[in-house]
């Protein structure tokens, strides 16, 4: 591992004293447990933004399709197929 120095104020350090106490873990712990919740949540809101991005581009396709084809009815012609193999 490798050891870093950060600032904190005097009040956070005392509440996260207090969560190590209660929690039986040294402050260092606690802050490596925080450091990796935040990591995974990071990701996970990064995944969650790029998934928007995809549905985004694909609703904008999807509209330029629609615009492209004009009057045509897809459904319609599906039906109108499916009907005729009966």
């Amino acid at each position: 591992m490798i050891r870093i120095n950060t600032v904190m104020n005097e009040e956070m350090i005392k509440k996260l004293d207090e969560i190590a106490k209660a929690e039986k873990k040294s402050r260092s712990h606690l802050l490596r447990e925080a450091a990796e919740m935040f990591i995974r949540e990071y990701e996970r809101m990064r995944e969650e933004k790029l998934r928007r991005e995809r549905a985004r581009r694909a609703v904008e396709v999807q509209e330029r399709l629609r615009a492209k084809a004009g009057g045509w009815d897809g459904v319609r012609v599906l039906r109108k197929i499916r009907e005729g193999k009966k």
